[in-house]
């Protein structure tokens, strides 16, 4: 880490305390200006780093968020007048009074004159103007507290369990103001040495970064991208679809677990799920499964849980397949004690030796008192007032219960109220030590009463199941003691609902959490904990919650959790890193993707999730995954369902999930559940999508070479459009593609196309843009539009994306006009592209004055592991006639099809080597 006070070695201008009423000096310097305890760094002409330190020590170390520290010099003109220091590069002029303290509105202008006009920032400026940041996550967003403006955030939305507050988003890099502002004061520095993080020292001082501009839109992210880090490419197959399953949580040796539709919900029914997917010609690339795999539910295991009972031949028959597997972890939630780490998984002792805990004290005194409660129902809340606690209550009446299930599933069908639970044990003379009593799980908040004292207890917090009471003061050795529960009942039921319930000189371990901002247990937590999964073959975690999982000041939780399980993903398969994991504010393109949590299942989220997914990249999260269908909903409309497959499919990432009450419903996300119609409805978009993984994939690498992302606000398209930041429900799919997807049960939708000519992608109708119209699309039909004159390559169809070598590509020409498109390919997964290992197919297309149409393929640059050196091209005409002949390669070609009911028509080119270019004209 390097901390330079302000004599370094670059060319610093450093003001004087002198006020002068006249221009002192006019220097140009390479970089910026200090004046006091004040440094000014321009990084580009139109980016200004603006830092104030207490103490005068600066930093120039790389931070949490900020990686680039070493920029090319830009030309500044200082000049000192009347007190102020002005420091001006060929975009911007910066104003500060020199010695005058930390930044305000009073002693720091900046102004900016582009073909917008002047523009002006001061600190404390309130963006009016900015076209929207992403929240955290979208967990419980519903129609109750979506806000009216598209652009904002949800409103009192309370995230359950945690019951923290969604907090707002921060603007985006996008303004039609024309500024965007990073505050990265508090952020933890890089220290070099130890190759991890640090708390900045204190007290903290400004660290700012201000972007500015007009519209030239792209610049800001290619600046953001050189500042905080560029988009790294995904694998390739993470763009084909996914399926989610094992949405419930598993305890072995509980009532539950015992259940007939919980040993059936297993490794062969996942199997037999899948089989039918195939079976049904429904492609998918990747299997998800949710927190069932683990074993011990939520206190944290990452033994497999017995529903999976060979998960090496389960991995090995998934990979024999092509399907790839993703795992859900619970690296800890924020405003919980969530247990990461079971006391009885079968890694917690190595775990616990490799962070130099202690390990659990083994109890000497251990009763099991499970099997001899007593019940009775409290519906007028009468227990306190009678004494129901009482040593010499009479319970003659009360029922007998179990320990392993809420009442309601012991004949207490519809009883929400207040219970009582009694019991009594007896002591041996020879327990004269602490006692502890230890209760599995309570729903939902309960008192206990020893010999009829209330006596305090560990708090109720999910997801916590062991709560526990010191009852040392209350019971006596070699006699008979009472113990009463006042009960109210919860979401998941009444009473006691599972063990261990017993009396023990022990307290209950504590629970094994991990700092992952502390070097050693984010070490430990991923070699002991997730490699070995990841050595016998799961592919991708999904990284549910984070927000507790680092503690440091000034760090932003879940960014650092996102980065220690991408690092870590990366540097042991050797491969491309990928998590679905919430979002971590500014760095985390670095580390896609972004998964939003649980919405429910309700039209007006549809749309939010819409705009949300647009505006992401205008933060440069191109990689956002919603729970397709919406999470909160059992079995959804099939219009409501359909509708949101259509979207997926033209989003980045295409992932079904929902809260299926597994395994009492099943998965109510897969297609059968609506018959043959749902069949069909998912066999189509998920064929398409897998078609057009060529076309996505080339942007992914345009998202990594020039920070655009694939899903694109209409204004960042035609960012002189008025019309074009009216339409939040509209984007771009690619340069070329314009998606609107269908937002209600009627549907009917009104689309605006910008400026041009376009052609319906599905039925090749052509419209005049610059304009709206109204349509309905049936439940399977959806608006995807097609520049005239673009270039949409696809792949055929198969089981998965990767199912064969790209050997042969579709490629479709859409009208008259001109177009250009870069097939972009490389291995799929490896890191060698960063190394140069990778393959570009120009393709051109142009329409002559004379009618005539022509479309050069240009001969492959470049080389990959495992590349086709040959390949044959089926080209697709859009147009609305037919042509009178085609050539290729200058020679005339008599076998074509021309279709009249779309207006298309099919030209099969021989296979041939992709270092030979080909031209097809006709006319």
């Amino acid at each position: 880490m390097s901390l330079h006070r302000t004599n370094r070695v670059v060319a610093w201008l450093f003001a004087t305390s002198v006020s002068l009423s006249l221009v002192s000096c006019v220097e140009t310097q390479p970089k910026g200006g200090a004046s006091g305890n004040a440094r000014f760094e321009f990084l580009t002409p139109s980016l200004v780093r603006m830092e104030y330190s207490p103490n005068g020590i600066f930093v120039d170390a790389p931070t949490a968020v900020v990686q680039k520290r070493d920029w090319p010099a830009v030309p500044v003109t200082s000049i000192k007048k009347d007190g102020w220091l002005i420091l001006s590069s060929s975009a911007m002029t910066l104003r500060y009074k020199l010695n005058s303290g930390p930044f305000t509105a009073d002693n720091l202008k900046i102004t900016w004159k582009n073909t917008g006009g002047a523009h002006n920032w001061q600190p404390g400026d309130v963006d009016t103007q900015n076209l929207g940041g992403l929240t955290y996550s979208l967990d419980h967003v519903s129609q109750d507290n979506l806000p009216k403006d598209d652009r904002d955030s949800p409103v009192n939305d309370i995230i359950p369990g945690i019951d923290i507050p969604l907090e707002k988003a921060k603007p985006g890099l996008l303004s039609r103001s024309g500024y965007a502002l990073i505050d990265d004061s508090h952020t933890p520095l890089w220290n070099a040495q130890k190759n991890w993080i640090q708390p900045r020292a204190q007290p903290y001082g400004q660290d700012w970064y201000l972007f500015t501009y007009y519209h030239d839109y792209q610049n800001v992210f290619n600046e953001y991208a050189q500042l905080c880090g560029p988009i790294p490419m995904i694998p390739r197959y993470t763009l084909g679809t996914w399926i989610t399953d094992f949405n419930f949580e598993y305890f072995p040796n509980t009532a539950e677990a015992r259940q007939p539709d919980f040993e059936r919900y297993n490794q062969q029914h996942l199997e037999e799920e899948l089989t039918r997917l195939r079976q049904s010609h429904i492609p998918f690339d990747t299997l998800v499964l949710d927190f069932a795999w683990h074993n011990y539910g939520w206190d944290g295991g990452y033994d497999w849980s017995p529903l999976i009972p060979h998960p090496d031949k389960f991995l090995k028959w998934l990979h024999d397949r092509g399907i790839k597997l993703s795992l859900n972890d619970h690296p800890g939630y924020a405003g919980t004690d969530e247990s990461i780490l079971s006391h009885s998984d079968s890694h917690a002792s190595e775990v616990l030796q490799d962070l130099g805990r202690p390990q659990p004290l083994t109890p000497t005194v251990d009763i099991d008192i499970g099997k001899t409660w007593k019940f009775s129902t409290d519906p007028n809340d009468q227990g306190m007032s009678e004494q129901w606690y009482a040593v010499d209550h009479k319970d003659g009446r009360w029922k007998h219960i179990r320990t392993d299930e809420p009442w309601q599933a012991q004949g207490y069908k519809s009883y929400d109220g207040v219970a009582w639970y009694r019991t009594s044990f007896k002591l041996p003379e020879s327990a004269t030590g602490s006692l502890y009593l230890w209760l599995g799980e309570v729903g939902k908040s309960y008192r206990v009463f020893v010999n009829g004292q209330e006596v305090k207890h560990s708090d109720v917090q999910w997801p916590n199941r062991l709560t526990y009471a010191d009852i040392t003061p209350y019971v006596k050795a070699g006699t008979k003691n009472e113990i009463a529960l006042r009960v109210e009942s919860g979401e998941q039921g009444g009473g006691i609902l599972g063990g261990p319930v017993a009396i023990r000189d022990v307290a209950p371990p504590g629970r094994i959490a991990f700092d992952l901002s502390d070097q050693k247990q984010a070490d430990v937590f991923m070699r002991d904990l997730h490699a070995p999964l990841m050595q016998a073959g799961v592919n991708v975690w999904w990284v549910d919650g984070g927000g507790g999982a680092a503690d440091m000041p000034g760090l932003n939780k879940q960014l650092w959790t996102n980065k220690v399980f991408y690092d870590f993903t990366q540097q042991v398969s050797g491969q491309r890193g990928f998590i679905l994991s919430r979002y971590g504010d500014w760095g985390s393109e670095r580390y896609p993707a972004f998964f939003t949590g649980d919405t429910y299942s309700e039209w007006p989220v549809l749309a939010y999730e819409v705009a949300f997914t647009t505006r992401g990249g205008n933060v440069l999260v191109p990689y956002i995954s919603h729970d397709i269908g919406g999470f909160h909903g059992a079995k959804i409309d099939f219009d409501l369902y359909a509708r949101w497959i259509e979207f997926g499919t033209f989003s980045p990432i295409l992932r079904m999930h929902s809260a299926h009450a597994n395994p009492k419903e099943g998965n109510v996300r897969m297609p059968w559940e609506y018959g043959n119609k749902g069949v069909a409805l998912m066999r189509k978009y998920f064929t398409l999508r897998t078609q057009l993984i060529p076309y996505v994939y080339s942007y992914t690498w345009q998202a990594h070479t020039q920070s655009m992302p694939l899903l694109r606000p209409l204004y960042l398209e035609y960012p002189d459009l008025e019309e074009a930041y009216q339409h939040s429900h509209e984007y771009f799919f690619g340069d070329d593609m314009l998606v609107a997807p269908v937002l209600d049960a009627s549907g009917n939708r009104t689309v605006y196309l910008p400026p041009g000519e376009w052609i319906d992608f599905f039925t090749g109708k052509h419209h005049d843009g610059g304009a709206s119209f109204t349509t309905h699309y049936a439940v399977d039909e959806m608006p995807v539009f097609v520049r005239e004159g673009a270039i949409v390559p696809e792949q055929p169809v198969s089981d998965y994306s990767n199912a064969k070598p790209l050997d042969t590509v579709i490629v479709n020409v859409y009208g008259s006009g001109h177009g250009d498109f870069n097939l972009y390919e490389d291995d799929g997964v490896s890191l060698a592209y960063a190394q140069g290992q990778y393959a570009t197919t120009a393709m051109h297309y142009v329409t002559d004055k004379d009618g005539s149409h022509r479309l050069v393929i240009a001969p492959t640059k470049g080389t990959y592991a495992n590349q086709p050196q040959t390949r044959s091209y089926e080209l697709l005409i859009h147009a609305t006639e037919k042509p009178q002949s085609i050539t290729a390669g200058g020679q005339t070609i008599s076998h074509w099809t021309w279709y009249p009911e779309d207006g298309t028509t099919l030209v099969t080119l021989p296979s041939g080597s992709i270092r030979n270019g080909v031209t097809v004209s006709w006319q």
